[in-house]
C-alpha cells in the first residue's frame, strides 16, 4: 500500500493545491473555496514563512492534503484539509510541529464540523475543541427593508485615500472580540488591498466627516452570485444607535442590485458584542459551522 508523501509545497503548485481545498469544499458543500491566485497571494503574506509554513500531502503522485500555519498574535493558527482522510494524521502531525517552532502561547486550528474524519483527526493529534464560527447567510430574493439610518449618520461609497480610515476602524471596532490581534497597516493591507480588495462594495458611515463604522466586501471569484462582508464594523462609541442592522442592510440593497442571489459573513459563536443575535435579527441564518480546536499542553 502507498504511503503519504508530507513535503513542502512549491510555487508552481498554487493550482493543484487550490484545487485541493475546492474538492474538498465542493464535496462538503457543493461549492468551491479559492482561487489559485488568492492561494499565491495568502504564501506571500508577511505573517507566512512560505514554504516553511506550507504543506501538502502527496499520495500515488497525486495531492490530496494541504496545510499551512499562520501565526496570529500569541496565536499559530492551523488549517489543514484534504480529499483523502489518509492524509490527515501526517499532515497535522507534521504542521503541528512547524507551529511549535514559531514561539506562539497558543496552537489552534479549525475544522467543518461536517468533516467528522478531519475532526477526530485533531482530537488523535492532542487537539481539544474549544469554540465555535458560524457561516450566516441570507437569500436575496423579495423586498428587502430599507435602512433606518440614525440622525446625522449618512453612508457612502469608497473614496480614494480611505484605506487607512478603513484599517482604523476595522481595529477599533474589533478591539474588545475574542482573539483580537493589532495588526499593522503594511500586514492588513496585504490581505485587505490585494486580490481581495473590491472598492465598489466598500461601504463607509459618517458623522461630521468621521467614520463611526465600516462594511468591507466583495464578490468571490470561487462562489459565483454571493455577496461576501469581510468586516462588518462599528467603533464602541458609535455602538446601540442602530448602525450595525442599518449597514448590514444597506449591504443586502448593494447587492441584490448587481445581481447577487445572497450574501452571507463568518462570526465566532461566542462572539461579545451580540453580532449573532444582530444577524439572525436582519433575516440571517447559520449556513455552517466550524469547530476550533487547541493543542493540549503535554
Amino acid at each position: 500500500m502507498s504511503s503519504v508523501l508530507i513535503r513542502n509545497a512549491r510555487e508552481d503548485e498554487a493550482e493543484a493545491a487550490a484545487e485541493v481545498l475546492n474538492e474538498h469544499s465542493r464535496r462538503l458543500y457543493g461549492t468551491a473555496d479559492t482561487t489559485p491566485a488568492e492561494l499565491r497571494e495568502e504564501w506571500l503574506a508577511p505573517e507566512v514563512d512560505f514554504p516553511d509554513n506550507v504543506l501538502v500531502a502527496e499520495l500515488e503522485g497525486r495531492l490530496v492534503g494541504y496545510a499551512d500555519v499562520i501565526p496570529h498574535g500569541e496565536t499559530a493558527w492551523l488549517d489543514c484539509r484534504g480529499t483523502d482522510s489518509r492524509a490527515y494524521d501526517p499532515l497535522l502531525e507534521a504542521i503541528a510541529r512547524r507551529a511549535e517552532t514559531l514561539g506562539r502561547e497558543n496552537v489552534r486550528g479549525w475544522a467543518p464540523e461536517v468533516d467528522r474524519d478531519l475532526n477526530e483527526a485533531y482530537e488523535r493529534a492532542g487537539f481539544r475543541p474549544f469554540r465555535h464560527s458560524f457561516r450566516m447567510e441570507i437569500e436575496l430574493g423579495g423586498d428587502l427593508p430599507a435602512p433606518a439610518w440614525p440622525d446625522g449618520f449618512s453612508v457612502r461609497p469608497f473614496r480614494e485615500g480611505d484605506e487607512r480610515a478603513a484599517w482604523e476602524v476595522h481595529m477599533d471596532s474589533f478591539a474588545d472580540t475574542w482573539g483580537f490581534t493589532h495588526d499593522p497597516f503594511e500586514n492588513w493591507a496585504h490581505w485587505s488591498l490585494g486580490e481581495y480588495f473590491q472598492p465598489a462594495h466598500w461601504f463607509f458611515v459618517e458623522r461630521g466627516g468621521e467614520v463611526a463604522a465600516v462594511a468591507l466586501c466583495r464578490e468571490p471569484e470561487s462562489e459565483p452570485g454571493l455577496g461576501w462582508v469581510n468586516i462588518l464594523g462599528v467603533r464602541p462609541v458609535y455602538r446601540r444607535r442602530g448602525l450595525a442592522i442599518a449597514l448590514l442592510q444597506h449591504v443586502f440593497r448593494h447587492f441584490a442590485e448587481v445581481r447577487m442571489s445572497r450574501v452571507g459573513l463568518g462570526v465566532d459563536a461566542e462572539n461579545p458584542t451580540g453580532a449573532v443575535r444582530l444577524y439572525k435579527r436582519a433575516g440571517m441564518h447559520i449556513a455552517r459551522r466550524d469547530v476550533r480546536f487547541e493543542r493540549v499542553p503535554g
